[in-house]
């Protein structure tokens, strides 16, 4: 689901042909993210069909058309809808979890929260989960040492969630404080 977030939320700048999302995707996340044309395009497909975009072809002389995709109302509600739907199930996947803090700007303080929350939930169960098991293989020192690592990934993740959720609270703080403001005259 994530690679739908990460389409749409590439639409939601402006018009955009296929190989131009592509490339801006790879651009802004690396190697963490490997979308391939067998990945893009069905998805640019089904948004046709859901009419979450349009798509407009540019004709070029001597060069095959270019096709510009341009995200819709609807597809603005869906993408909504997306970003918001955020399951226990998906708050075990990290990228399904990262894709949607990159597009918190896109989202208000509250459902900023949530989504911290659940995400904390699912470490939280994680690392009583790798408590639960360290002391089980005393006989297999490397098991240890995976579990011990993967256990301290889910205890800086923690931190950084609690960075973030005190960040968000502030920014929900400050505007609130701007809303609250009589304007200026």
């Amino acid at each position: 689901m994530y690679i739908e977030i990460i389409i749409l939320g590439q639409l939601l700048s402006g018009p955009k042909h296929g190989y131009e999302i592509k490339k801006n995707i790879q651009e802004a996340l690396g190697e963490t993210v490997k979308i391939n044309n067998n990945m893009l395009y069905p998805a640019l497909r089904r948004f046709l069909e859901m009419g979450a975009i349009s798509k407009e072809v540019v004709e070029s002389e001597g060069k095959p058309n270019r096709h510009v995709y341009l995200l819709t109302e609807a597809g603005e509600k869906i993408f909504s809808d997306i970003i918001r739907d955020f399951s226990s199930k998906l708050a075990g996947n990290q990228m399904e979890f990262l894709m949607r803090v990159a597009l918190f700007d896109r989202l208000e303080p509250a459902t900023q929260q949530e989504i911290l929350q659940k995400r904390r939930e699912v470490l939280e169960d994680r690392l009583e989960h790798y408590h639960h098991i360290g002391d089980t293989h005393p006989d297999k020192p490397f098991v240890k040492e995976i579990i011990r690592f993967q256990k301290d990934q889910v205890e800086h993740e923690l931190e950084w969630i609690e960075r973030l959720k005190q960040q968000v609270q502030n920014t929900g703080e400050k505007i609130r404080e701007d809303t609250d403001r009589p304007p200026v005259e």
